[in-house]
């Protein structure tokens, strides 16, 4: 019972229809047939509404329509296939949603339609009334990404775009802003198209660069300059690592002069390299790595006379 519908039928109890074209009343009916509307999802249970609805003949002999359907508007238009509260539902999801993850959710709240359905139904609703702009962003976007680009254009009070125009012209946008003379704020990006087309259309108009846009250029000016002063910097590293890195102090019990390790001897690993690798080790680890010496001194402590512990 999960997935079962709940039929509602309903039928016209007026005793006459008025004809659409002359609006003069009929009694007599010629046929009655069906209308089928999807309604809002009772529980777990989807709601169909069945109205039969009567045909009538229109009796003026002055009207050119002979028969016609009676309407009852508070049910909707007569080739409506649902309900307004439940269009009004879909409208809501689909604004807020979107096509795809709309359909989703309306799945999962019994109000199963197609993606393509409710972007159609977006499109059909009636845009609110909203007072005229004071501050928008202007800024491209593609109609067809590396065909085709136009202009949006979105008010940066109400967080809503304003409108789209078909191309990325001056005369366009300068157009436009001549007919939204309540405009005072402008915001773009850094295009001289855009700068000519507001100057034109927008003269009184204050100009400013849209954070985004300058944040997104600042990224490869940074790299520029640090590409361009790249020795200086590295430069400029080891002078502070060699101010901050402390000194490493002189190890106890081991006179002053001697050196920090002797040959090893042994017959280990250690042992079978060769003198100069370790010497050129021992040489290069000061300068690559600064060690400190509270750090490294249970290492340390591991030499027993010149040679490490172990061998």
């Amino acid at each position: 019972m999960a997935s079962a519908t709940l039929e509602r039928q309903l039928t016209t109890t007026a005793p006459s229809a008025c004809c659409p074209r002359c609006a003069a009343p009929s009694a007599p009916v010629h046929s009655r047939y069906q209308r089928h509307r999807t309604d809002l999802p009772w529980g777990s249970r989807s709601v169909c509404i069945r109205l039969t609805v009567r045909k009538c003949v229109c009796r003026q002999a002055t009207c050119s329509r002979r028969m016609y359907t009676e309407r009852r508007p508070a049910r909707g238009a007569g080739w409506a296939r649902r309900t307004g509260r439940l269009v009004a539902a879909l409208q809501a999801i689909g604004m807020a949603l979107g096509g795809n993850a709309g359909a989703r959710l309306a799945a999962h709240l019994r109000l199963p339609t197609s993606p393509a359905t409710r972007l159609r139904l977006v499109r059909t609703a009636s845009v609110l009334a909203s007072p005229a702009p004071q501050a928008i962003g202007v800024d491209e976007w593609a109609w067809r990404r590396g065909h085709r680009s136009g202009t949006i254009l979105v008010d940066l009070m109400a967080h809503r775009v304003v409108d789209w125009l078909p191309d990325r012209a001056a005369s366009s946008v300068a157009v436009w802003l001549a007919q939204q003379p309540t405009i005072t704020v402008i915001g773009r990006d850094r295009s001289e198209l855009y700068a000519e087309g507001l100057r034109r259309g927008a003269p009184h108009a204050g100009q400013g660069v849209d954070r985004c846009q300058l944040v997104h250029h600042l990224r490869p000016a940074l790299e520029a300059i640090r590409l361009d002063h790249r020795p200086a910097l590295q430069a400029a590293a080891v002078g502070t690592t060699r101010v901050l890195t402390p000194a490493a102090e002189p190890v106890p019990g081991t006179p002053a002069g001697s050196p920090s390790m002797k040959p090893c001897t042994c017959s280990g690993r250690q042992g079978r390299r060769s003198p100069s690798s370790r010497a050129g080790w021992a040489a290069a680890a000061p300068r690559s790595m600064p060690l400190c010496a509270e750090t490294h001194r249970p290492a340390l402590d591991g030499f027993s006379g010149g040679h490490p512990r172990g061998c």
